[in-house]
């Protein structure tokens, strides 16, 4: 009988003819070599399949995968709608006059599946365990579609569900001379690396600046490379680029 091999994020060597991994309690991932350098991969959901491709890695006998945590903007394909995720918090943030703030907030992950060779990785399917969900972020005629999830503050970092969620670092200024109450992050997460540490997953660091804007207050929410968690870094996107957005439509 085959073992099932317990599945976490990170890289894989694939040599024998058969490997099978479980991701959810009805979602199975399973590869067969056909033939020497010829792989068939598919996804199980129950006992549909729901997703197969064929690898050829002629190259080598062996075939080299990796299982990583990916910005939730690739389920249901074709998704190229949100590149943005609006996390709303479930009990809002008063922040006094000139403050900062540090906290942890939970946001949706999908998990991508990669092929991996000479240094480089392509993708060869990506899944969703959970149901993801769509918000607009502004009015009808000029918002944002984002990815939406609400989310509890915490001060401490917390344990997030494996395989479906992430970790977000956030740090908060007010730069006002007032006090204000933050509601919603809108998070600019297209081509951002992930971290992971065997089924867990982590965003770092977002940094979020309240300040006076030409007409209104806005908050600028930045994603910057970095972590000291030692965590380990998907190098998914081969261009490390500093992402950001203006929430100019309120927090």
């Amino acid at each position: 009988m085959l073992r099932e091999e317990s599945l976490a994020y990170g890289e894989y060597v694939i040599e024998g003819d058969e490997w099978r991994s479980r991701v959810a309690d009805r979602m199975m991932l399973s590869i067969k070599r056909v033939e020497h350098g010829k792989y068939v991969y598919e996804r199980y959901e129950g006992e549909k399949r729901a997703a197969s491709r064929f690898i050829d890695t002629s190259v080598s006998n062996e075939l080299h995968l990796c299982i990583y945590p990916v910005a939730p903007v690739h389920t249901p394909q074709p998704a190229n709608y949100a590149r943005h995720l609006l996390l709303k918090f479930k009990d809002p943030l008063v922040m006094d006059t000139k403050s900062a703030l540090e906290c942890y907030i939970k946001m949706p992950v999908e998990v991508g599946i990669f092929e991996k060779y000479d240094n480089r990785v392509t993708m060869i399917d990506v899944l969703a365990t959970k149901l993801m969900k769509y918000a607009l972020y502004g009015m009808p005629d000029n918002g944002v579609v984002c990815r939406y999830r609400e989310s509890t503050v915490y001060f401490k970092m917390p344990k997030a569900e494996p395989f479906a969620e992430a970790v977000a670092h956030v740090r908060l200024h007010n730069y006002l001379d007032r006090i204000v109450t933050v509601n919603m992050l809108v998070i600019p997460i297209e081509g951002i690396d992930l971290y992971y540490s065997g089924s867990e997953a982590m965003l770092d660091t977002v940094n979020a600046v309240i300040r006076q804007g030409v007409r209104n207050e806005v908050v600028d929410v930045k994603v910057e490379e970095g972590s000291e968690s030692g965590w380990s870094k998907t190098h998914v996107n081969p261009a490390v680029v500093t992402r950001s957005y203006t929430m100019e439509l309120g927090f």
